[in-house]
């Protein structure tokens, strides 16, 4: 392959796995094809409503009492919004301010007509919670914080541990989805796949426990640290680790890692 080529499509040649839920797969799926990858999707996840719907729904409708709202993921934004609108109201319910913990989450709350007062440098739980408490006396501050039901425990216990008054509803639930996970073993063990793709510590966990941490050749890609730890925790080796935590930069550290293999 021309120099040139290699530098459009650094990822030609290479079968790559995204593991994420379908709906949330394509931005992930273009870049990689844009790459030159070849992708096959296995979604090792699905994203469901919460068991419970009410605390969201009451939480949305008094939403103008809050003085932040906290997002860490597009899927939390999107259900709380449709929260929101069902109840006959728009982004500008909204009274406080609002925290984003990354680019991507940021977007999302700009789709619906609101900004993100707050993003981190990181994106990562850690780094929000060092944001907000900046500077910040956060005693008495209302906090409302709708996320997923498995979703880490770090951001709600910081920010109580400092005062605030924080409110963590289950905004979704991320479910197992192992339709897939057979065939997917299968072509793992016949060196079919060149590398499988982590956004999530939910897609770890499953991809775990329905297929397994034996993956033949293949290198494992992960979006960022959360990731990479559960990985390693459950056995599972981490090849490639994104330094900016969002798909536009795991999709640039496959490129620089498989243009080094290449170069060597």
């Amino acid at each position: 392959m021309a120099g040139g080529e290699v530098e459009r499509r650094p990822l030609a040649s290479l079968r790559v796995v995204v593991t994420r839920a379908l709906e949330q797969a394509g931005e992930l799926v273009a870049a990689l094809e844009s790459a030159g990858a070849e992708v096959l999707v296995y979604p090792m996840i699905r994203i469901v409503a919460p068991a419970d719907p009410g605390p969201l729904r009451r939480a949305a409708r008094s939403v103008g009492a809050y003085d932040w709202v906290v997002f860490t993921s597009v899927n939390g934004v999107e259900r709380f919004f449709e929260e929101l609108e069902a109840a006959g109201l728009g982004a500008g319910a909204i009274r406080g301010r609002i925290a984003c913990i990354g680019p991507a989450t940021a977007t999302a709350v700009e789709r619906h007509g609101a900004r993100a007062d707050l993003v981190p440098q990181r994106y990562v739980a850690e780094a929000l919670l060092d944001e907000l408490c900046a500077g910040r006396d956060l005693r008495g501050t209302r906090i409302l914080l709708p996320r997923a039901a498995e979703a880490r425990a770090v951001l709600p216990e910081g920010l109580a541990a400092r005062g605030a008054i924080v409110e963590e509803v289950e905004a979704y639930r991320s479910v197992p989805d192992a339709v897939g996970a057979g065939e997917l073993r299968r072509r793992l063990e016949a060196g079919e796949v060149d590398v499988l793709t982590f956004t999530a510590s939910s897609t770890v966990r499953s991809f775990l426990e329905s297929v397994g941490k034996e993956v033949g050749r293949a290198k494992v890609a992960v979006i960022g640290p959360v990731a990479a730890e559960t990985a390693r925790q459950g056995g599972l080796r981490v090849d490639i680790e994104a330094s900016e935590h969002t798909i536009p930069g795991l999709v640039r550290a496959l490129a620089l890692h498989f243009g080094r293999e290449r170069e060597a």
